[in-house]
């Protein structure tokens, strides 16, 4: 158990380090990119839908590949390719060449982000991997939330492209710190088959109901997370709002806040009154984010909504991967997360450029507005599949007492 722990602490300060990295482009790339290459708005969404290319078609494999052979060495090649990335991110003049180097860096980053969910859901058991998942992912957020705060700051001063050589210097630290992980804190067992493709028998493990709805769950908040907050928003509030970049930052900011409440609130929860109430609550406070941020244009106010919002999307983000590992064996639970992480990154990869379409199809601060309803709309219908999830954990605390 104590080598359990240690590993659980190593990947929360990888994780940490790798959060912050990201944090620190987040809140400025999608308005960088219009100041900086004076980019149209559809372009905007393939560049920050970059990221997600490379790393939506490396989850997966990467998932079974931990299964294989362990979380080190694929961490550790993650992290180099994001240092790739980042710097060449600082060097370039060409938005092309930048669109490369994020989707090498987001390559790099679903290493870490697959594997860190699948090895930590190994470190403990149903009763408690709740609230691990959700410690271990609201400390990974107070780590983005000091980048975007800071990143902001630093971009009003400096300007934005020193973002990414600070950036390239923790992901340099990041990729020191994953090196001192072992990867035997659980019981990995290495099979002789090299293959990184699952076998029928292992995808018909992992491809139940559960897996399936909650990986749907996933996509399309997904595609509202970065379809809305990472490409509309910073530029309706920019330049259709007016406000500048450092405030936007502390927006985000206060999204960061609201994602670790919401990731911890709901992974304590959800342990004790089960993963689906705890979700439906999350999307519940989605919808009432969304709608204010339509109806709201002064910066208080919008400070409290990206807070709810990112309550909403904490909440998801620790309860999701919570239910797909309560759903699968563990030793398939590798491909469980990858699948997840999957999905997720579909969303990531769709999102932008779906709702880059609908604003720049309706034209002006409208167009930004029906993204919004756009967005209100399909969180609504995941409350509804939500209703016809069975509650994993029951099984679990039952099975206990």
């Amino acid at each position: 158990m104590e080598q359990n722990i240690r590993e659980y602490y190593l990947m929360i300060i990888s994780g940490t380090l790798t959060m912050f990295a990201g944090g620190f482009v987040w809140p400025i790339f999608a308005p960088y990119l219009r100041t900086e290459f004076t980019a149209p708005l559809q372009l905007v969404g393939f560049a920050v839908s970059g990221y997600f290319l490379l790393r939506m078609v490396g989850e997966f494999p990467i998932g079974v590949l931990s299964d294989r052979v362990g979380p080190r060495f694929p961490l550790i090649a993650g992290r180099i390719l994001a240092v790739i990335g980042a710097f060449i991110c600082y060097k370039t003049t060409s938005i092309w060449m930048l669109i490369f180097a994020r989707i090498i860096w987001g390559l790099g980053d679903a290493s870490f982000f697959c594997i860190g969910m699948t090895y930590v859901s190994k470190l403990f058991t149903s009763e408690k991997r709740g609230r691990a998942l959700g410690v271990f992912q609201a400390v990974e957020l107070i780590g983005s939330f000091l980048g975007q705060t800071i990143g902001g700051y630093v971009a009003g001063l400096y300007g934005p492209r020193i973002n990414f050589l600070a950036t390239t210097m923790m992901a340099v630290v990041a990729l020191a710190s994953v090196t001192l992980i072992k990867g035997n804190g659980a019981a990995f067992v290495v099979k002789a088959k090299s293959s990184i493709l699952p076998s029928r028998g292992e995808l018909r493990k992992v491809l139940n109901r559960t897996v399936i709805v909650a990986c749907i769950i996933n996509l399309v908040c997904m595609m509202n997370n970065n379809g809305i907050q990472g490409t509309i928003l910073p530029i309706y509030v920019t330049e259709s709002i007016g406000l500048d970049l450092t405030l936007y930052a502390f927006l985000v900011s206060a999204s960061t806040v609201g994602s670790v409440s919401g990731n911890l609130i709901g992974g304590t929860l959800s342990d004790k009154i089960g993963r689906k109430k705890v979700l439906l609550g999350g999307l519940g406070i989605g919808v009432i984010a969304l709608i204010g941020i339509t109806i709201f244009t002064s910066f208080y106010p919008l400070l409290v909504l990206m807070f709810l919002n990112g309550v909403f999307w904490g909440i998801v983000y620790g309860v999701v991967p919570a239910y797909i590992a309560d759903a699968v064996p563990d030793e398939v639970r590798g491909i469980g997360i990858g699948t997840f992480r999957t999905f997720m990154d579909m969303g990531g990869l769709i999102g932008p450029m779906a709702m880059s379409a609908v604003a720049d199809a309706i034209g002006g601060v409208q167009g930004y507005i029906y993204t919004f309803y756009f967005g209100i709309a399909m969180i609504m219908g995941l409350i509804v599949i939500t209703m016809t999830l069975k509650d994993t954990i029951t099984k679990s605390v039952s099975a206990i007492h």
